[in-house]
C-alpha cells in the first residue's frame, strides 16, 4: 500500500483539542491542546507494535464517547474512552479489533460495533461497513466503475483515494477525493449518490511501477483535509503539483452543504495542512506543525 495521506488529525471536544499527529521521530501519536489554558499536553499512545501501541495511525474519528484510531499497516482499530483521551491516558480500557487481513486508508467509528472504511485496496467498492467485533465487512457501497485495461484494484484505490466525512446524524458520507477535484455524496439509507467536480476540473494522473501506483509530473492533489458539522462540508483544497513540496497544504476552503450546494469559500492567509470545526460552525482550527502553534479562525456567514 502506498500511503500518502494528511499526517495531521484534530477533534474539538469541549475546551480541548485532541491532535493526532505522525512524524518519523515523534514516538507517541496523540496530544491534547486546552483552548481555557492554551497549553499543550504530554503526547501519549505509543508508535510501536505492542498491544498498546500503535504502527501507523492513519486517521482519528470520535463516536458519542470513544475516540478510534485507524492503525492502517497494523490492520486494526484502537479504541480509547474520550474521557481518558482527555486526561492524557491511553493505557486505561485500551480496545483493539482487528480488521483480519484488510486494510483501509481510512476507519470511522459509527457507533461502538461498527465503523465505516474507505481505501480498501482488494475491494470493488468504494466504501465497507465494518462489524468490529468479527472483523468482518457486512456491507460493500459505491462499486468501482469498470476498468477496460484490467487495472489491479489496488491502483484503483489509490488514484480514486478520497478523504470521507461522515455526517454528525449518520445518514450521509462525503468523499472529498485526493487526485481529482470530485465531492461526492453517499446516502447510507439509500446507498444513492450524487457528485461535483471543480473548482479546476481535472483527473487523477498517475504511472505504476513496480505493481505499485507512484505519482507522475501531472498528479495533482485536490482535497487534503476536511471537517464538519451536522449543517456543512468543510474541505481544504491544495491544488499543487505532487512535485510541490507542500503538496498537502492549502489556503482555499470550500463550505457546502449536504446536498452539494455551494455556501462559501474562505481564504486563509496562511497556508494549513488540515482543518477542524467547531459544532457551531463559527470557528476554525488548524495546527501549524513547523511551529508547534494552534490557529484559529472565526467564521462569519
Amino acid at each position: 500500500m502506498y500511503i500518502w495521506i494528511s499526517s495531521t488529525y484534530i477533534i474539538p471536544i469541549d475546551s480541548t483539542l485532541i491532535i493526532g499527529s505522525y512524524t518519523s521521530s515523534q514516538k507517541k501519536y496523540l496530544q491534547n491542546y486546552s483552548l481555557s489554558t492554551n497549553k499543550f499536553s504530554n503526547p501519549y499512545l505509543s508508535k510501536g507494535r505492542g498491544p498498546s501501541e500503535i504502527i501507523y495511525m492513519a486517521n482519528i474519528s470520535l463516536y458519542d464517547n470513544y475516540l478510534g484510531i485507524n492503525d492502517a499497516r497494523g490492520k486494526k482499530i484502537v479504541i480509547l474512552d474520550k474521557n481518558n483521551a482527555i486526561l492524557g491516558n491511553s493505557e486505561s480500557e485500551l480496545i483493539t479489533y482487528s480488521f483480519k487481513k484488510n486494510q483501509f486508508y481510512f476507519a470511522i467509528l459509527t457507533d461502538d460495533l461498527q465503523c465505516i472504511t474507505t481505501g480498501n485496496g482488494t475491494s470493488k467498492f468504494k466504501i465497507q461497513i465494518i462489524d468490529l467485533q468479527t472483523g468482518e465487512i457486512i456491507r460493500d457501497l459505491g462499486k468501482l466503475k469498470s476498468n477496460p485495461n484490467d487495472m489491479p484494484t489496488h491502483i484503483i484505490a489509490q488514484a480514486g483515494l478520497t478523504y470521507p466525512l461522515l455526517k454528525p446524524t449518520r445518514d450521509k458520507l462525503a468523499l472529498a477525493y485526493y487526485h481529482t477535484d470530485i465531492i461526492e455524496i453517499f446516502d447510507l439509507n439509500t446507498e444513492k449518490s450524487t457528485s461535483l467536480q471543480g473548482p479546476e476540473t481535472f483527473n487523477s494522473d498517475f504511472r505504476i511501477y513496480n505493481n505499485n501506483w507512484l505519482p507522475n509530473d501531472k498528479t495533482k492533489f485536490a482535497f487534503v483535509s476536511g471537517t464538519k458539522t451536522n449543517k456543512y462540508i468543510y474541505l481544504l483544497y491544495s491544488g499543487k503539483n505532487a512535485n510541490d513540496k507542500k503538496w498537502n497544504q492549502g489556503n482555499y476552503i470550500f463550505v457546502f452543504d449536504w446536498n452539494l450546494n455551494p455556501i462559501k469559500k474562505i481564504i486563509l492567509d496562511k497556508e494549513v495542512s488540515q482543518i477542524s470545526i467547531s459544532e457551531d460552525d463559527k470557528t476554525l482550527y488548524s495546527f501549524d506543525e513547523y511551529t508547534g502553534y494552534i490557529i484559529q479562525t472565526t467564521i462569519n456567514y
